[in-house]
């Protein structure tokens, strides 16, 4: 069997229309070499290659008008943490926000939400919903903790005397207008609940994990973006969550603490602030792994208890 021609530099190594293939005076017979496949009407794929998926949702909304990207595919696109089974979901979700019929078409999974102008935007080319409509589209498909790890990363914003400032991709607000505008959206019980537990503040999924099962514990609620100093006002730590009446630090060390020049500098952190007569306590992934959110919550129960805390009978 004869090797099929290359294709030109434009549509080699990722998938593209057959307009876009006409464009680039490409013979039609072309799109139907052993080299390509159908991934979907009126678009070609090669095989092996895997390919961006932002670039497939921008080439699949372009052949669905009045198309955006919602529900987990906008979630992914927004870099939202979501459940492996939303994150490994291989159809592009659109919804059409003209009023007409929804789309339909192979790796495509079609729906009609009624959005308002301010819904819909545009990221690196993709038409999606907003970050706070998608939060709430997500509470449709998502559990509870998941759909208040997802609220905590769309209004997290950060600024540290280190590092880079981090902008909150909506407010707090803006999740509380999309719940009080539709009454009767799916998930709207479960987003109210969510609204409750979400916090500005925490920077990763495990942080609003821990947070999470603290308060099954029944324990005070922990200040995020909390800053430990010395007697002169100098800084020396930004612990995830702190209780400062308790002068107890939590902080989670994910997998980049386990470098040495980041391990160095967290032993110096919690040396700095033992000195000031705050106890740290460090849960880390593997300690997840092995007892859960809940099991190491027990941990930071017992420290408060240590530093003075009691329940309240």
């Amino acid at each position: 069997m004869r090797k099929p021609s290359p294709l030109p530099g434009q549509l080699a190594g990722r998938s593209f229309t057959l307009d876009e293939q006409r464009s680039a005076g490409v013979a039609a017979q072309r799109a139907w070499r052993s080299d390509l496949r159908v991934a979907s009407r009126g678009v070609r794929v090669p095989w092996g290659i895997e390919q961006d998926f932002a670039h497939t949702c921008r080439l699949l909304s372009r052949l669905c008008p009045s198309s955006a990207c919602c529900l987990g595919t906008a979630g992914r696109l927004w870099r939202c943490p979501l459940p492996w089974s939303v994150q490994t979901d291989f159809r592009v979700h659109l919804a059409r926000f003209d009023g007409g019929n929804r789309p339909v078409r192979k790796g495509v999974a079609g729906h009609r939400l009624d959005l308002l102008g301010a819904d819909v935007t545009e990221l690196d080319g993709v038409p999606v919903t907003s970050p706070a409509r998608t939060w709430l589209d997500l509470a449709a498909i998502l559990e509870l903790e998941d759909l208040v790890v997802a609220a905590d990363f769309f209004i997290c914003s950060q600024s540290r005397s280190f590092g880079p400032r981090k902008f909150a991709l909506c407010s707090l607000a803006d999740l509380r207008q999309q719940v009080e505008g539709r009454s009767g959206a799916r998930g709207i019980r479960k987003a109210k609940r969510a609204l409750g537990l979400a916090r500005v503040g925490s920077d990763s999924a495990p942080e609003t994990r821990l947070r999470l099962a603290l308060g099954r514990l029944g324990l005070p609620e922990p200040k995020l973006g909390y800053v430990v100093t010395d007697e002169t006002g100098w800084e020396l730590a930004w612990p995830d969550q702190a209780f400062p009446e308790f002068k107890v630090a939590v902080n989670y060390d994910g997998r980049h603490h386990l470098e040495p020049r980041q391990r160095e500098s967290d032993i110096r952190r919690d040396e700095s602030i033992a000195a000031t007569g705050w106890t740290s306590v460090t849960i880390t992934a593997s300690q997840v792994r092995t007892w859960g959110f809940d099991g190491c919550a027990q941990r930071v129960l017992d420290a408060l208890v240590r530093c003075g805390w009691r329940a309240e009978r």
